[in-house]
């Protein structure tokens, strides 16, 4: 038989690659390799037991590849926190359309509509529904401005439901107390 690349030549019992290693090493626990041809000593043929002739002899490298560890792909890039929050503010400020989806915010009116008004009144016109839809959000931006306000002066950055009955308060936004 001819050699070929699935079987390695050894001379001696030491002299080993480092692909053979590696690839030996992630195949896991091996046999005993047999050796063929005489017993005599120079000659001998050994079989890789990582490979074999049916599949090409890429098992190894293969194997290789997936015993890889994971902190060698690249991470994706992280911003410092509170840079995503800032570019967020800009991109809505810059912004003139509603925040509040449209279909929700009817929805709640015509529910509002329905609980407090009386049976005859259920029916609304689009321009009152888009007028009343900006004063609510002019109103909540307000309110969330102020707020935040409050909690600064407090020596803190997180917003609180003091810091908004607060800002109701000195505002005289809302139900009085």
């Amino acid at each position: 038989m001819a050699r070929t690349k699935h079987f390695a030549t050894r001379t001696g019992s030491g002299n080993r690659t480092d692909a053979n290693a590696s690839s030996s090493q992630a195949a896991g626990p091996t046999t005993t390799p047999t050796t063929r041809g005489s017993e005599g000593g120079d000659n001998t043929q050994q079989t890789n037991p990582t490979t074999s002739p049916a599949t090409g002899g890429r098992r190894g490298p293969r194997r290789a590849r997936q015993a890889m560890p994971r902190g060698s792909q690249k991470k994706p890039y992280r911003f410092k926190p509170g840079t995503v929050a800032l570019r967020e503010i800009r991109h809505f400020q810059k912004q003139t359309n509603l925040l509040i989806p449209a279909a929700s915010f009817i929805r709640q009116v015509r529910s509002i509509t329905h609980a407090l008004a009386p049976p005859q009144i259920n029916r609304w016109t689009a321009e009152a529904l888009v007028a009343l839809q900006e004063a609510a959000e002019d109103y909540l931006v307000g309110l969330f401005s102020d707020s935040m306000l409050c909690a600064i002066h407090a020596r803190r950055v997180t917003l609180m439901r003091k810091d908004f009955e607060l800002a109701r308060r000195l505002g005289g936004k809302g139900r009085p107390w």
